[in-house]
């Protein structure tokens, strides 16, 4: 009788252990459904967040130029929202107007402020929308873009007004930043839009 019960509590033993896992084929069935799912899911996601970044660089430029404006008012000086894209990443600073000529080592001494990997400027040679900024030409590598506001927040001239466009590194999709009349007022636009002036 007890040799019985050992047997009877064996078998219900292996029977219970063969239920425990999950065989080849429904693992890799769970897998194929993931990876579908998964590649049906990653150019979304990914132009998601390209897209958060370009409205991230976009409100920033923005704040920066408002930034250097109302410094400009204040301190009664002119000051410049400035933007370069080195190789890797693009970046901004605010300061006030050089009052001489400058060189290589000023502009590496700004107070630089990186943009969201993955933004870059869109280059004054680059189709329709492109940046639009005043470009100085006797710096160095990489471009410089500034802006100058004068002390009544006006930009400095009429070579001041245009545009900051940012673009994806990947893709092509475009927001920029405009100053569109002499008295400074900004405002933000996306692809065609920035077009406009």
């Amino acid at each position: 009788m007890l040799w019985a019960i050992r047997r009877y509590r064996q078998r219900k033993r292996d029977r219970y252990s063969k239920n425990l896992g999950f065989t080849l084929i429904e693992i890799l069935v769970v897998l194929t459904i993931i990876s579908v799912l998964a590649a049906i899911a990653a150019p979304s996601w990914l132009g998601f967040v390209s897209n958060q970044r370009l409205n991230a660089a976009q409100s920033r430029a923005y704040s920066v130029m408002r930034l250097a404006q109302s410094n400009a008012k204040r301190s009664n000086t002119m000051w410049q929202a400035t933007f370069r894209n080195t190789p890797n990443v693009s970046q901004y600073a605010v300061h006030q107007a050089p009052t001489s000529t400058t060189n290589q080592a000023y502009w590496d001494s700004l107070p630089w402020q990186n943009f969201d990997d993955g933004v870059r400027i869109v280059d004054d040679t680059e189709p329709q929308p492109r940046t639009t900024l005043t470009k100085l030409t006797a710096i160095p590598e990489p471009d410089v873009y500034r802006v100058q506001f004068t002390s009544q927040g006006n930009p400095n001239g009429l070579g001041e007004l245009g545009r900051i466009t940012f673009a994806a590194r990947i893709g092509d999709r475009k927001k920029c930043v405009i100053i569109s009349t002499l008295l400074g007022s900004l405002r933000q636009a996306e692809s065609s839009g920035c077009n406009q002036t």
